[in-house]
């Protein structure tokens, strides 16, 4: 039987040789956070956090965890296009123009 392929490893559109923009972009970001993890709390006070990314201090409204790194973000650092932070913006900016750049070749 070794020569037969195993179910779901066929050769399709979503395989590893051919990944999306949304897993070569997950590749490519490093997770700092867990997902649901809290942000780090401001010490010299009860109810506010740090943001990850500027270190200010904010109440827990203010702050937004990204869908692919999971830091914790204020609205200063925060990109409502894609509901990602700005580091992970300027990766998915790389991603973007890089695909645009291989559809500029193909023509």
């Amino acid at each position: 039987m070794l020569w037969k392929k195993r179910p779901g490893r066929s050769e399709t559109k979503g395989s590893r040789k051919d990944p999306d923009l949304f897993s070569r972009v997950r590749n490519d970001v490093t997770v700092m956070r867990k997902q649901g993890e809290p942000p780090e709390k401001d010490a010299s006070s009860f109810s506010r956090f740090h943001c990850d990314l500027c270190n200010s201090t904010y109440p827990s409204t203010g702050l937004k965890q990204c869908t692919l790194c999971g830091r914790w973000a204020c609205s200063t650092c925060w990109t409502q296009d894609y509901y990602i932070c700005n580091s992970c913006n300027g990766i998915l900016k790389l991603h973007l123009l890089q695909g645009q750049e291989k559809g500029r070749a193909k023509e």
